[in-house]
């Protein structure tokens, strides 16, 4: 039933284009500042800064599946469909792993894509940054969408769900100012900290589905 679950939120998904609009706005925005910085002080202002760049860049792809998370739980709450899925034949657990599997890949995903043309684009990257930038990313995500999923139990509207998560825009953006030297140093610290992740993530998991189900 999990995987019914999940092909039908993938479904409603890709049948909504807006969902898809956040994750081109980090690109962008990016790509923009810097060619402005480009054009007016040369290339060599960005030497140095593209395992900077590419990790910011998976880090703002992170609270971008903000939108889809809150839709998963506030927004049946606000469709007054919340109830009628916990009366439906499948197991209240199942709908919950559904829905969080579906909205899991696609900050996730969209970060590495982003990171991988980034790298692309400056193949000056080496092997070790560009690896760590990604093992960032997949933190960055899989932390994020775990609260925004666990907001989105708390939340009455989609809007308040997603404007919670955007505030998890602020402490990437400094960690990622003041701590990306030592991260980009080595694997050690990137993958320490994916586990890490990966074990909040499961917590946080564990409470909302349980939260769900208490429902």
């Amino acid at each position: 039933m999990i995987l019914h679950v999940l092909k039908h939120e993938l479904r409603l998904i890709f049948r909504e284009p807006r969902f898809w609009i956040p994750f081109v706005i980090p690109p962008v925005i990016l790509a923009a500042s810097q060619g402005i910085a480009v054009s007016r002080y040369g290339g060599q202002v960005m030497q140095g800064m593209e395992g900077y760049m590419m990790l910011l860049l998976g880090c703002l792809m992170a609270p971008m599946g903000a939108p889809l998370a809150a839709d998963s739980f506030a927004g049946e709450r606000e469709r007054n469909s919340l109830e009628l899925l916990q009366l439906s034949p499948v197991k209240p657990a199942d709908l919950f792993w559904g829905k969080f599997l579906a909205v899991l890949p696609f900050p996730l995903v969209f970060a590495l894509i982003g990171q991988g043309a980034y790298w692309i684009a400056h193949p000056g990257v080496s092997l070790e940054m560009g690896v760590a930038a990604m093992l960032g990313a997949a933190s960055a995500s899989l932390l994020v969408n775990a609260f925004s999923l666990l907001l989105s139990l708390k939340a009455k509207t989609v809007r308040a769900a997603t404007q919670g998560t955007l505030f998890f825009i602020v402490p990437l953006l400094l960690l990622v100012q003041f701590c990306y030297e030592p991260f980009l140093n080595g694997i050690f610290i990137p993958a320490v900290t994916l586990v890490a992740s990966l074990m909040i993530c499961t917590v946080v998991t564990i409470v909302g589905m349980r939260k769900f189900i208490s429902l």
